[in-house]
């Protein structure tokens, strides 16, 4: 019997697709690690596993993924298991680059068809509107015996917010008072105190997709206990910061106003 099959997207060397790459690979399954530039993908190539190109985002991409797939395991019969990673952004709403914005939206949520930090409300805007999608997928797919999980990621050490695109405030930001405070979370060094180790994580989210019967909403990460009790068992403003000014001084947000 041939070995099961996963391909898994955003692969490159350091993040959560790279780490369950080598998970499953370990585990015995066939592997297709996809990313848009192959070079990141070397280490995984290294192990034995097959590296494709791929920008989930552009149509022939895609298919020559999918015709590349198809022609290594012999017209892709078989059970077949695929996991999605994404692309992140953290920057107030205000000080956004819609831009980027929309090539994360393009990547996190349109891509999908073919835990709230501050300040990454374009991030986290899509990532819920991802959260819909999978439950809406798993009812669509269900009478096609194809399983749907959603993996609820918390924390993990990565190399995630080393590869966002910003990081920094730009001129003349609303929250230019608060620049240290603001700095600090868009860094992540706030979330990552309590971040979990990123093969732990492979390990536990592969164990979980191959059951017979898998956890379908699978949280998982560091702090995701506490973000699950908060959004499930407080109301909506539980997230707000007492003061609700995101440690601004009333003054300085009065000089932030007038300049």
């Amino acid at each position: 019997m041939p070995p099961k099959t996963v391909l898994i997207t955003g692969c490159s060397e350091g993040g959560i697709g790279d780490a369950l790459c080598k998970e499953f690979f370990r585990q015995g399954l066939r592997v297709f690690a996809t990313a848009r530039n192959t070079a990141k993908m070397e280490n995984l190539k290294a192990l034995g596993i097959e590296t494709i190109p791929l920008d989930v985002v552009d149509k022939a991409s895609v298919s020559e993924a999918v015709e590349a797939v198809q022609v290594a395991t012999g017209g892709g019969k078989g059970r077949w298991t695929t996991l999605s990673t994404t692309r992140g952004y953290s920057m107030p709403l205000l000080d956004a680059n819609i831009d980027v914005a929309r090539d994360m939206f393009d990547v996190n949520v349109f891509a999908v068809i073919s835990a709230p930090w501050p300040f990454q409300g374009f991030y986290n805007a899509s990532k819920a509107v991802v959260n819909l999608l999978t439950d809406q997928l798993r009812v669509e797919l269900e009478p096609l015996h194809v399983k749907v999980i959603l993996v609820v990621t918390g924390t993990v050490r990565t190399q995630f917010f080393q590869n966002l695109p910003e990081t920094r405030l730009p001129p003349g930001s609303v929250y230019a008072p608060a620049h240290e405070e603001v700095g600090y979370m868009l860094s992540g060094k706030r979330s990552q105190s309590a971040a979990m180790d990123v093969h732990d994580y492979a390990r536990k989210v592969a164990q979980n997709v191959l059951k017979l019967r898998p956890t379908v909403n699978q949280w998982i990460g560091g702090s995701v206990s506490a973000v699950w009790a908060v959004s499930t068992f407080l109301w909506h403003t539980a997230w707000l910061n007492p003061k609700g000014r995101y440690y601004i001084p009333a003054s300085q947000t009065e000089q932030a106003g007038q300049s």
